[in-house]
């Protein structure tokens, strides 16, 4: 059999664990090692199958054999990395093979430090502004005539006397200037629609050997696991968390952020890490769930969007994040593509445990954007099916209905798939998994709130509406001293949140200052603290609220906003 066939065949069994397939398995990867690597796309999904047999080896000999065949290609990429590139490769995360992608800047900041990969301005013909503009705000005074010359951006680096490549070096220093400003930065940077190349300089740098320690070992596989008590699975005790000392942690951040840059993707939780909150749990089935918050000066106003990367055998198979407020939480998850046709809901389910039991999540929702809203992906894969399946409901009461009908009508009817206008239908509301007995507050009920109030209040003065609201709260709360400045920054978000909720009473000004003192200080202490103030006064400042978000039918899809980078591919 051909290179090509003999990948095929492996592909249709490698999700396989019985007797049969895992002989397939074995006799494929023995025919493969005595063929030499095609340059062709046949290579790039063989190494995608390595990848998934080396995060699910049945058995220690298949594990090794796994790991001798990715070793073999790595080899075998590195002998020819100076030859022409393969098209089918690109991309890829694969040993000595480039990546061309975009970077925010403090990523292509940590790139351009990366031990095991060179980083270099590919292109920037046409940004959406002017070099010109731009280093106006940053070069010094004495080179500004240089930027007035009407240049285009390579000149202008030209006149400057910048090489080429050095380029991606001076663009991250000259904005590191606005480093204390940073969503200036982030829009001057971004506006350079900036192309960087990325070139691997050491086989370390790659999907394949970019792992986590594993302190159990590998756990091989003997099935796949499909059905399960998902409600069960989230509620069992979580482990404790990972001891780490701080090469440990060092180590973790650097696979956390290869994993991005090696999949073309980027979030913000996982570019804007803050290292100590970073907390990784072993579980079951030799999985790993890492979970990570943001530095304080982008974390998000009121909520914590807190990242996730799970791993298979030290291999990163998923990734994602949790917008959490309290009990409730926004949830989104991407699988890798060399990992899907795995235990996908498993490996949901423990990330769905690991935050419920981690931040005390009670309710998590899951935009309609997942399952196929703007998603055509969602809709040919039936995805609403899939979080149907492990406990999650529309949150419209017409749709949950028509769900339980045509739910009702694939039981009775085994091979039935719902229709493509049907799935459409399902993506008119969020969907959610509810482990409490009421819909929590949403994050919207507060800014709707706080947007009305301004309106009504301070003839949309914001300016005036913060001071005072600012003002209003440091006496309520009885603060004294002088704020950090991340506090400040929690107080600008939080004193107008108390003014639109009617807060009054001293006791609730105090546990807001608890959320606003541990906000920029201990993702976990400020959960801790939300929680607290919905505990004790969350009922009675929803009942406060004019038009809870959760009753509007206009709201029932409410996209992820204030974030350049999602979950999303």
């Amino acid at each position: 059999m051909s290179f090509k066939s003999l990948v095929g065949t492996l592909r249709t069994v490698q999700n396989k664990f019985d007797v049969q397939s895992v002989e397939r398995q074995r006799s494929c990867l023995a025919q493969l090692a005595r063929l030499a690597f095609p340059c062709s796309q046949a290579t790039a999904q063989y190494h995608d199958s390595l990848l998934f047999l080396a995060a699910h080896p049945h058995d220690g000999p298949l594990e090794r054999r796994v790991a001798a065949e990715l070793a073999r290609l790595e080899r075998f990429l590195k002998d020819r990395r100076r030859e022409r590139p393969v098209a089918a490769w690109a991309d890829q995360g694969m040993a000595y093979v480039d990546i061309v992608t975009r970077l925010s800047h403090d990523a292509a900041r940590w790139m351009l430090g990366h031990p095991h990969a060179g980083v270099a301005l590919e292109s920037f013909d046409q940004p959406r502004a002017e070099l010109n503009d731009i280093l106006r705000l940053t070069l010094p005074a004495l080179e500004h005539s240089e930027t007035t010359a009407g240049c285009s951006n390579h000149e202008l680096m030209e006149a400057l006397e910048v090489p080429p490549a050095r380029r991606l070096g001076f663009l991250v220093q000259e904005l590191s200037r606005h480093d204390g400003t940073p969503l200036l930065k982030d829009h001057l940077f971004d506006s350079l629609d900036a192309y960087v190349r990325i070139h691997p300089t050491n086989g370390r740098f790659s999907k394949a050997r970019n792992r986590l320690a594993m302190p159990r070992g590998t756990v091989h596989q003997k099935d796949i696991v499909k059905q399960f008590d998902a409600a069960g699975l989230i509620d069992t005790p979580l482990p404790a968390p990972r001891a780490m000392g701080p090469a440990e942690r060092d180590e973790a951040i650097r696979v956390l952020k290869n994993t991005m840059a090696l999949t073309v993707r980027e979030t913000d939780p996982c570019t804007y890490l803050e290292p100590g909150s970073l907390r990784i749990v072993d579980l079951e089935r030799g999985l790993a769930c890492a979970v990570f918050g943001m530095t304080p000066d982008r974390q998000l106003p009121l909520e914590s969007y807190v990242g996730f990367t799970l791993f298979k055998n030290g291999l990163p198979a998923a990734y994602g994040g949790a917008w959490i407020f309290g009990p409730r939480a926004a949830f989104g998850m991407n699988i890798f593509e060399p990992f899907r046709g795995g235990e996908s809901g498993y490996m949901m389910a423990q990330v769905l445990r690991t935050y419920r039991q981690t931040f005390r999540v009670d309710y998590f929702e899951v935009d309609a954007h997942q399952f196929g809203l703007d998603n055509p992906d969602g809709i040919a894969s039936g995805a609403y099916w899939f979080y149907h399946r492990h406990g999650f409901r529309s949150i419209d009461a017409a749709l949950a209905a028509l769900a339980a009908r045509e739910k009702a009508r694939i039981e009775r009817r085994p091979g039935h798939r719902s229709s493509e206008k049907t799935l459409i239908e399902l993506t008119g509301s969020n969907v959610a998994l509810n482990f409490g007995r009421r819909v929590p507050m949403h994050i919207f009920d507060i800014t709707t709130a706080v947007t009305r109030m301004t309106a009504r209040r301070f003839a949309s003065d914001r300016l005036r509406m913060e001071r005072e609201s600012v003002a209003a709260f440091v006496k309520g709360a009885g603060w004294t001293g002088t704020p950090t400045v991340d506090e400040q920054r929690a107080l600008r978000e939080w004193a107008p949140a108390a003014a639109a909720l009617g807060v009054r009473t001293q006791r609730e000004y105090e546990l807001l200052a608890a959320c606003v003192r541990a906000k920029p200080r201990d993702v976990l202490a400020y959960q801790d603290a939300v929680w607290a103030w919905q505990r004790e006064t969350g009922r009675a400042a929803s009942a406060r609220l004019r038009s809870p978000v959760d009753t509007d039918p206009k709201r029932l899809v409410q996209p992820r906003v204030g974030q350049r980078r999602s979950v999303m591919p």
